[in-house]
């Protein structure tokens, strides 16, 4: 029997898109929701725009170079759904039972979030049909 990953519910849903200005924009417009967040991160080669529903963040990114992963997957897939991450209490120990219950990962051991102080890992989309998917601890610190 699998180990449960004890999840608290959805951290964030990120939606791959070419232009992340217009894509802010047509949110605004759409929903009316104010901007919580905008960052580049560099490293990930990604523009971000997070809008928070409820304790979820809602995140347009777009590829900073056209060279990175958000780039790949608008070439392969055309803009949408890219991740979803589940907020877990560790994001360690969640990995250990990760394996144990024989999930493929694309990450062994937790990366670390400085501008947040979080605790992050990807499963390889294979593990969950095509969406890469993430775990990550903490809270947002907006």
């Amino acid at each position: 029997m699998p180990e449960k990953i004890n999840t608290n519910f959805v951290d964030h849903i990120c939606i791959a898109v070419k232009d992340v200005k217009q894509a802010e924009q047509d949110y605004i417009d759409a929903f009316g929701w104010d901007v919580a967040y905008r960052y580049d991160d560099e490293p990930e080669k990604i523009r971000v725009t997070g809008f928070m529903v409820g304790p979820t963040a809602i995140e347009v990114m777009e590829d900073l170079d056209g060279t990175g992963q958000v780039a790949k997957f608008v070439e392969r897939s055309g803009e949408g759904v890219m991740l979803i991450s589940y907020n877990v209490d560790n994001c360690e120990k969640s990995l250990e039972k990760l394996k144990k219950n024989n999930v493929t990962l694309i990450d062994q051991k937790p990366r670390y979030f400085a501008e947040h102080d979080r605790n992050f890992a990807f499963i390889h989309p294979r593990a969950t049909h095509g969406i890469l998917t993430e775990i990550i601890d903490g809270a947002y610190q907006l």
